[in-house]
């Protein structure tokens, strides 16, 4: 088990996730995935390498959607995928001062290690399709802080006694009108 050459890594981790789901389809299971690459050093394995018009990391970026695609081929195949929640996400913008190698933040100014829009402004899509209307775009304030809150209220856990930071999401996801689950937002301005 040696991870010197990191051009395995997807593979391998997307192994053990399916292997995960098969062993816990017939109960409540979650499965945190948080996938190294694109994180620099960049490694893509060989059935990916040279497949993409933008390179090495394009080239990534196809194995990780590859992952994801068989993550919800099993979940399909074991008529599971209609009641799973699937959270993807980016936890910040590209890393720019690796060129191409890093990812664009497209027309958003800067990117990770920022907090202008390309740095904090990152896709989130989330996937439950029991509960959970398709095609939605919800512009409301969020953050990766909001998820354990709101995977709290999913499964209705009330023992939590300490302050949980971030708030649920549960009441955005599912389309309440006009709700916006954060009564404050702080601001920072920043001499440039």
């Amino acid at each position: 088990k040696n991870l010197k050459d990191q051009s395995m890594l997807t593979t391998k981790i997307t192994k053990y996730a399916l292997d995960f789901i098969d062993r816990n389809k017939n109960k409540p299971f979650f499965l945190y995935l948080p996938h190294p690459m694109p994180h620099q050093p960049i490694a893509v394995s060989d059935k990916f390498k040279g497949k993409s018009e933008l390179g090495l990391y394009g080239d990534v970026i196809m194995e990780i959607d590859w992952s994801v695609g068989q993550i919800l081929k099993l979940l399909k195949e074991n008529n599971i995928d209609e009641n799973t929640i699937i959270i993807f996400l980016s936890d910040n913008g590209p890393w720019l001062n690796f060129g191409k190698w890093g990812g664009s933040a497209g027309p958003l100014r800067e990117g990770k290690g920022t907090m202008w829009e390309g740095g904090a402004r990152v896709p989130c899509i989330i996937r439950w399709p029991k509960q959970i209307k398709s095609s939605q775009e919800i512009s409301n304030i969020a953050g990766a802080i909001d998820i354990f809150p709101t995977l709290v209220d999913i499964v209705g856990e009330n023992k939590i006694k300490q302050k949980i930071d971030g708030v649920s999401l549960l009441p955005l996801l599912k389309g309440i009108p006009n709700v916006n689950p954060r009564d404050e937002l702080f601001y920072y301005y920043g001499e440039n």
